[in-house]
């Protein structure tokens, strides 16, 4: 699978996220974070008919923890078919990785994204006003994202 390119994902990315203070993402300075940032991930992605629709990228903390930069749905396809797919693709990279536990942040006002954590087996580890942060083991992960994909059938 090939990784989408910088553009692909800053022209999703601008439709899913918000800044911290709730205003529109700030695409420049998102793409020098973004660009510093995947430099050493590694990529789930599904597409629909060329175009990337959905995406998530994870990064080595060390051998065993890694974290998870990003997953975006495009809003037109958060349907059952797609998310199935990219967590699907996530959980193989997630093996291949030989990581045990994943690490994620999340802006405490994305409450589509807090609630799909907490749906994954995520729980909070630290919360601050703006953010939380989030931790899951693996084998826990992975027996949630079983279980949505068997439910969304």
């Amino acid at each position: 699978m090939t990784a989408p390119t910088l553009e692909e994902l800053l022209q999703l990315d601008s439709l899913c996220l918000r800044e911290p203070s709730g205003g529109p993402l700030d695409v420049d300075a998102h793409r020098a974070r973004l660009a510093q940032s995947i430099k050493q991930a590694r990529f789930a992605s599904v597409r629909r008919s060329g175009a990337l629709v959905a995406y998530g990228y994870m990064w080595p903390r060390d051998a065993e923890r890694w974290f998870v930069g990003d997953l975006a749905i495009h809003p037109a396809h958060r349907k059952a078919g797609v998310t199935a797919e990219l967590f699907g693709s996530f959980m193989r990279l997630v093996r291949e990785s030989g990581a045990r536990e994943l690490h994620s942040h999340v802006l405490a006002g994305n409450a589509a994204s807090v609630k799909l954590h907490r749906r994954l087996g995520f729980t909070e580890a630290h919360r601050e006003d703006k953010a939380i942060a989030f931790v899951s083991q693996v084998a826990n992960l992975a027996m949630h994202v079983i279980s949505l994909r068997a439910r969304d059938r």
